[in-house]
């Protein structure tokens, strides 16, 4: 059992390495899951007090928010935990007496008090595998590029700059790369970092005086990877530092890969010059994943979790969770610690229930983007071959079954319809309704299929 250390709160054991290391694994897993004002309001507050035993003891700032998590989300810890850590470990919720002002120095003080591991032994999220990572048409170039690298180090395109909007797997393909390096090429010293954590490392070596080092272990590796480079913009020392390292590691072909939320030409605040050394090699843009992409994230995240997932579950959040991948996850194992909380199956009702926030009430009117969508899954076939100019009856169909849910149950007018589909004359969108309005009356499959997909977009 851990001991009590002098100024720690009565009955609480003192901070130790294993409690923090767990805790940060655990502080990671939730950031990446968790919408983000639900993370901020219930669990960024939270600071790990200690290890006594197999319970992880926890501190929460008042007897209320204490009470609060462990109310609601204790059941969820006991379920996850344990896989993440690698054995049996509780959760314990207790009320940090801790002063505030040391409380909030903890918070805001780097997981790692030591000096940052080499590069070799930059830790990697060993979860983050291309193996895990939902493969769709809005990333599926990207997975390629990233695959390439990781197989060549230094010899596909260097760098290789991903960029797309927060929560689309940017970060994932970062560590699937350093990963699948370290497979390939074991004892490889691959340097994987945030720009905060590359800028922190800068102003340390600077008070410290430790330049060398810090060169050594960004200049001196196999391969480097930096998430969020847009961070830089305003640092000047930090980004004029970086220069130099990008342009000592490519001229020594060693792999540079390089993840914003914007491309090199849209970041603000940095020099040309170190801009365009991020357009030398091959970038990337992730999109947002379509709705069949954003089913089989469900469905793979669902998996690996455990969580019985029912398909018209699936349907209904990645219907109306569209935004990035994190949300969406984050939305699920919400969802998941409720029914575990209330002893319920995973279900429409409760689904409706626990995120009345991001899903919609019953008789929305749906966008015609969500019904376009909508009906291309249902028959099989992309938006853009939906709104193409194709004659084909396959595609033909399809098109004339959306323009009629678009006016049914969007309430555009014929013109915007027409427009949407990429057709200037809106008699196309009236043709297209009565069509439909006829084939309801004689033809079962397509009367199935309009009542089907009514129903799905309105729910």
């Amino acid at each position: 059992m851990a001991t009590v250390g002098q100024g720690a709160p009565a009955g609480i054991p003192q901070l130790d390495g294993p409690a923090q290391e767990h805790w940060g694994r655990i502080d990671h897993y939730l950031r990446g899951r968790l919408r983000e004002d639900l993370y901020r309001r219930w669990f960024a507050p939270l600071r790990v007090i200690g290890l006594d035993g197999d319970r992880l003891q926890v501190g929460a700032p008042d007897p209320f928010h204490r009470d609060f998590v462990d109310d609601n989300y204790r059941d969820w810890f006991d379920e996850f935990v344990p896989g993440l850590v690698g054995f049996p470990l509780r959760t314990q919720f207790v009320v940090d007496n801790t002063p505030r002002s040391v409380r909030m120095a903890a918070v805001m003080e780097p997981v790692s008090a030591s000096s940052p591991p080499a590069p070799g032994e930059t830790r990697t999220n060993p979860r983050y595998l291309f193996d895990t990572f939902v493969v769709g048409e809005s990333n599926r170039f990207a997975v390629a590029a990233a695959q390439a690298v990781a197989k060549t180090p230094g010899k596909a395109w260097n760098p290789l700059f991903l960029h797309g909007d927060s929560g689309l797997g940017k970060t994932h393909l970062l560590h699937a790369i350093a990963n699948a390096i370290h497979e390939n090429t074991p004892g490889a010293r691959v340097a994987i970092v945030t720009s905060e954590r590359y800028t922190n490392d800068f102003v340390d070596a600077l008070s410290k005086n430790t330049m060398a080092d810090f060169r050594r272990k960004y200049r001196e590796c196999g391969a480097l990877l930096v998430d969020d480079v847009q961070f830089f913009a305003g640092r000047d020392k930090t980004a004029e530092e970086f220069f130099h390292t990008f342009n000592t590691l490519y001229e020594q072909n060693v792999q540079i890969v390089l993840s914003s939320d914007r491309s090199p030409k849209e970041l603000k605040g940095l020099e040309e010059r170190l801009c365009s050394r991020f357009e030398w090699g091959m970038r990337v843009h992730i999109d947002t994943p379509e709705f069949e992409t954003r089913a089989a994230i469900l469905k793979k995240k669902a998996l690996a979790e455990r969580i019985d997932l029912p398909d018209e579950v699936t349907s209904l959040l990645a219907t109306h969770i569209k935004s990035n991948v994190r949300e969406l996850e984050g939305a699920l194992m919400r969802l998941a610690a409720f029914a575990s909380l209330k002893g319920e199956p995973v279900s429409v009702p409760l689904a409706r229930d626990v995120l009345s926030d991001v899903i919609p009430p019953p008789g929305y009117r749906p966008s015609i983007e969500r019904i376009q969508e909508a009906v291309a899954a249902h028959y099989g076939i992309t938006v853009a071959r939906l709104t193409s100019s194709s004659r084909e009856q396959k595609i033909a169909l399809p098109r004339q079954v959306a323009m009629f849910l678009c006016r049914e149950l969007a309430k555009e007018t014929l013109q915007t319809i027409a427009e949407k589909f990429n057709k200037k004359d809106h008699t196309t969108v009236i043709s297209a309704i009565e069509r439909v309005n006829e084939l309801s009356l004689s033809d079962l499959e397509v009367r199935q299929a309009v009542d089907t997909l009514r129903s799905g977009v309105t729910s």
